[in-house]
């Protein structure tokens, strides 16, 4: 797919140092800064993502993941001599151990981001957020989350182009309208400038790039201008996360999903291993009905893919933190038939289907 210019710069990533002072004030020595495309993460010194808890909003500098919750999503722990600093301010937890907040909300890390630059734990639960703080954009400019990556849309969640103002005449903007910037708009941190149209229209640009939106799209993150006649390319700032380079999309009725090089369905296991082997499929059923997705010897993590060393030694592909399988009644390229399989009136999940729309990464800023 192609990408406007200023997409390059998203592959630039800095951590702690004097850039990051300036990106966002003071901070604590245990944290960094991951500059993406669309904004920048906070991490750990060593690059793990961090991450906040929405109900923890309720009550200010208390933490309400304790026990259980803290084994999954230990607490950055800070010491009793740190104070302190910027936005970030030292909590005392339930059990009387220190951990740091940002702006008044504790901060976590995430047990299954098995390597530097996952973010396995976004929206996990529906209540984790990755720490994260997006560029600034003009009042009718949002960021919003794609197939194609972190992207510009306009308030109504349209997509938003990249071209040459010059290039858009009369014609042009029967299918094309230029994202107008308001009389009294000023440029933005210097990405963001101005261009005055000869209609007369003031027009955002970033990077240099004219912003427009395509009348063809009807949706939310519809790219119908894509393959439109002299079509732009569209604002993506960011790149979804990585995959395998084995990996392919395979159309099914359940809509796009991540397949084998031979186009065979991907499956996780999206209920906890023990619950479905007591309750739905043990063992043997599991022996039946799956296979594991196998990685070669000494296969590194990629993306929020990582893998995890069966009994035999056996790698096997891990995806959000969970097992991937393919499923053995599977006869040919589309076919599901492992789709909600293991699933109990006990249980809710067992395993799914790996969605193409999974990789939509809804990052909250």
């Amino acid at each position: 797919m192609r990408k406007s210019a200023f997409l390059n710069l998203a592959a630039v990533c800095a951590f702690a140092g004097s850039a990051v002072a300036a990106v966002d004030g003071p901070h604590p020595e245990v944290v960094g800064i991951k500059e993406i495309g669309s904004g920048h993460l906070f991490v750990t010194a060593d690059g793990m993502s961090l991450y906040t808890h929405k109900n923890d909003a309720t009550q200010p500098g208390t933490s309400v993941c304790v026990e259980e919750c803290e084994e999954l999503w230990p607490p950055l722990s800070a010491s009793s001599a740190d104070s302190a600093i910027g936005d970030w301010s030292v909590i005392t937890r339930q059990d009387g151990s220190l951990q740091w907040a940002y702006q008044d909300k504790p901060v976590y890390t995430y047990v299954r981001d098995s390597h530097a630059g996952a973010i396995i734990g976004e929206k996990a639960g529906g209540v984790w957020d990755v720490l994260y703080r997006p560029i600034d954009t003009p009042p009718n400019v949002q960021i919003t989350a794609a197939v194609q990556g972190q992207i510009f849309a306009d308030l109504r969640g349209h997509t938003i182009y990249a071209g040459p103002s010059k290039n858009c005449d009369a014609s042009c903007l029967k299918d094309w309208q230029p994202v107008e910037a308001p009389w009294a708009a000023r440029p933005i941190n210097g990405d963001w400038s101005i261009v005055q149209r000869d209609d007369g229209v003031r027009q955002w640009a970033f990077k240099g790039d004219s912003l427009y939106t395509y009348s063809g799209d009807f949706n939310p993150t519809d790219t119908n201008g894509i393959s439109a006649q002299g079509g732009w390319d569209v604002a993506v700032l960011e790149d979804p996360p990585a995959v395998p380079d084995w990996i392919t999309i395979q159309e099914t009725d359940l809509g796009p999903v991540m397949a084998t090089p031979d186009r065979m369905t991907l499956y996780y296991l999206v209920t906890d291993w023990e619950k479905v082997r007591a309750t739905t499929c043990d063992e043997a059923c599991v022996e039946k009905n799956w296979n594991p997705a196998v990685a070669e010897p000494g296969t590194q993590p990629i993306g929020n893919w990582s893998t995890r060393a069966l009994a035999d030694g056996t790698l096997q592909w891990m995806y959000l933190g969970l097992p991937v399988y393919t499923f053995k009644r599977d006869r040919m390229p589309g076919d599901t038939y492992g789709d909600k399989f293991g699933t109990g009136s006990e249980i809710r999940g067992g395993w799914g289907a790996i969605l193409e729309e999974t990789l939509v990464q809804k990052l909250s800023g």
